[in-house]
Order: structure tokens, then C-alpha cells, then sequence
């Protein structure tokens, strides 16, 4: 898979700033790297919505043999996260 152009945003945890992790992204993937301002403060919803999304649907994902059956599975969840399942928030 080419990933040469994107733009990949990751935290600012010192296993993500190491010169060789870096150097792999950089320089031999030609990606851009971005890091949000104040560490995760500023992404505190989005870090608890992704790390509850992999943690629900992380066996799922695992059963895929291709990117697309991927693709697709990943599509489905978020649109059954989004439209369909109950939102404490919302009342339910």
C-alpha cells in the first residue's frame, strides 16, 4: 500500500518523536507527520471515541482478509455508531 503524500496525525508520546520512527515516516514512506498543539488535551473526545471504536470492533477487524473487506467493515461501524446506536448522551 502507497502512502506516499499523506498526512498522518499521531500523538506526542516520545515513542512517536524517536528519530528512527520519524526517519521510517519521513523519509522512506514520504508522509507529512502533524501533532495536535497541547499534546491530547485538545482531542479528548476524539482520543475516547477511537480508542473505544478499536477496543469494541477490534476482533472484527482482525477477521478481514483484504483493505477492502477493511474498508467497508470500518464504513459499517461508523455509520452504525453514528446513526443508529443509542447515545447516552442523547437520553438514548
Amino acid at each position: 500500500m502507497a502512502i506516499e503524500g499523506l498526512i498522518i496525525h499521531q500523538d506526542q508520546d516520545g515513542v512517536y518523536l524517536g528519530h528512527g520512527w520519524l526517519y521510517e515516516l519521513t523519509v522512506r514512506d514520504k508522509v507529512r507527520v502533524s501533532y495536535s498543539e497541547t499534546r491530547a488535551k485538545d482531542d479528548l473526545h476524539v482520543e475516547a471515541l477511537n480508542s473505544r471504536f478499536k477496543t469494541e470492533n477490534r476482533s472484527l477487524f482482525w477477521k478481514q482478509e483484504d483493505l477492502g473487506s477493511l474498508k467497508k467493515v470500518v464504513a459499517e461501524r461508523i455509520r452504525y455508531h453514528n446513526h443508529i446506536r443509542r447515545h447516552s448522551a442523547l437520553g438514548n
